[in-house]
């Protein structure tokens, strides 16, 4: 009983001090579900200025502050870009922040709440990176529990949940399951509500679908083979729609991943512009999934502005 309660408190306590609103009764469900704030986004456009070296820290800094002074009202996306931006601090180039696990974990949480499934399993990797391995199994099911329900989970993706659940569960006692299982079901019971709710509501449209026919990491026969793991990027493509440049926002479980996954992120194109389109340059977060040695472009369920 006792870890089902520190389990349900984990974000709770944090969420009071910066003024999130983290799911964590029934009737908090409830309660969101029937006078829910209207939520805002933050575009990938805006997302790129803030690794702009070319601005300044201070006006960046300052842009951030606005976003975080309003999340309560952010939608999922906004949330789970800010928890990349804290989980992955300054190993992402031109981010102007530090590394903070506790603002990553404030952050993911809520946006998991929200019905973002990859925040669930960045949750997972946080837990498991920082030696929490009770917490870190606890949100790899419910990862596990959802992803199927967001959509084309295709065989890399299924690959990752199943390497990330084995790789927790190598830490843990056998005897402890049972009682993870059980803070998981109660869990759900009391938060699926609003998740589901969270999962279905659209998002603002977007004519960025980005494509490639890669879909295999090809080793040489003396290479290891690269490990199962989640990132993402954000990519701006120029007129021609292919890729420009390729920005490693977040990477888990270890960062020359991403390094990995690149390639294949750089392989992206979308639709060319045609009539002097004034916006020459579009940007697209694009998260990945690695298993297998096979790579799957877990895009968003609810299509938003680039």
């Amino acid at each position: 009983m006792e870890g089902r309660r520190r389990f349900a408190a984990v974000a709770v306590v944090a969420a009071c001090s910066c003024g999130l609103p983290f799911v964590a009764t029934q009737a908090d469900t409830a309660q969101i579900t029937a006078d829910a704030p209207a939520l805002h986004g933050v575009s990938d456009a805006q997302w790129a200025h803030l690794f702009d070296a070319q601005r300044s820290l201070a006006e960046r800094q300052q842009w951030l502050a606005d976003v975080e002074r309003n999340a309560a009202t952010a939608d999922d996306h906004t949330l789970y870009l800010l928890g990349t931006l804290y989980h992955m601090g300054q190993h992402a180039p031109g981010s102007p922040v530090q590394a903070d696990n506790a603002k990553a974990a404030l952050y993911f949480a809520n946006a998991a709440l929200r019905g973002h499934v990859m925040a669930m399993a960045k949750m997972a990797e946080l837990k498991y990176a920082s030696g929490e391995f009770r917490e870190a199994m606890n949100w790899a099911q419910i990862y596990a529990h959802y992803a199927p329900l967001a959509g084309n989970l295709g065989p890399a993706a299924q690959s990752y949940a199943g390497e990330l659940v084995l790789r927790i569960q190598a830490n843990l006692d056998p005897s402890a399951l049972d009682a993870i299982m059980k803070d998981v079901g109660q869990f759900i019971a009391a938060n699926d509500a609003v998740i589901r709710a969270g999962m279905a509501t659209p998002g603002a449209p977007s004519d960025l679908h980005p494509t490639t026919h890669k879909r295999h990491y090809a080793s040489t026969p003396n290479e290891r083979p690269p490990g199962a793991g989640i990132a993402d990027y954000l990519v701006s493509f120029g007129t021609d729609g292919h890729a420009d440049t390729v920005l490693l926002l977040d990477v888990a479980p270890q960062l020359d991943l991403g390094q990995v996954m690149r390639g294949y992120v750089a392989s992206m194109s979308v639709a060319p512009l045609t009539g002097g389109d004034a916006h020459a340059t579009r940007y697209a977060w694009i998260p990945v999934v690695m298993g297998d040695r096979q790579y799957h472009n877990w895009s968003r369920p609810k299509t938003r502005s680039p």
